[in-house]
């Protein structure tokens, strides 16, 4: 199982992408804490401002922020984390996956087997990630001192609230209103 192994070196190599932009997605986040990085839609005012939401984009793992008011509208433009910042871990993660798609062509197993490599994989990657990023998170919190409730999450109906860590469902029927309620 080659390409299993190298599925876990690939968790390895990504926590340790992630730990050396650490510092940097720190500053990021502080500058966001504190509104100097927010740019605002036409109309809002930085008071408007209810929530600061943090989704992750599992595709492409990056991050994307967007603040909202207190009816759960996005009043602030989007801003992307870690877009380019993991590129090399990116070209890695497409040269190992095209060798898993062809090796998941030629399993002989159970299906099931192979379902939870993968799921054990992609849980260890989404931890490493979602760590990581929580640790930033609470590092720039500290500094900013920042009490506007913030949210992370995933492409999913499930969110983190940072401050509280109560999971919260998240209602993104419309692309410009995602509501996040306890």
């Amino acid at each position: 199982m080659e390409q299993i192994k190298e599925l876990k070196e690939l968790n390895v190599f990504l926590k340790a992408t992630l730990e050396s932009l650490s510092s940097k997605i720190t500053g990021e986040l502080v500058q966001i804490l504190n509104g100097t990085a927010i740019k605002m839609l036409s109309g809002y005012e930085k008071s408007d401002i209810a929530t600061f939401n943090f989704e992750y984009r599992n595709e492409w793992l990056s991050i994307v922020f967007f603040g909202s008011n207190d009816r759960g509208v996005t009043i602030t433009e989007d801003i992307s984390l870690l877009f380019h910042e993991i590129n090399e871990y990116t070209a890695k993660l497409q040269d190992v996956m095209d060798e898993v798609d062809e090796m998941e062509e030629e399993w002989e197993g159970d299906t099931e087997e192979w379902e939870d490599m993968m799921e054990e994989y992609r849980e260890e990657q989404e931890s490493f990630y979602g760590d990581w990023f929580i640790n930033c998170w609470q590092e720039a919190q500290n500094l900013t001192q920042s009490i506007t409730p913030t949210y992370w999450s995933d492409d999913f109906d499930l969110g983190l609230e940072l401050h509280t860590s109560e999971i919260v469902e998240i209602n993104k029927n419309q692309s410009n209103i995602r509501y996040y309620s306890h």
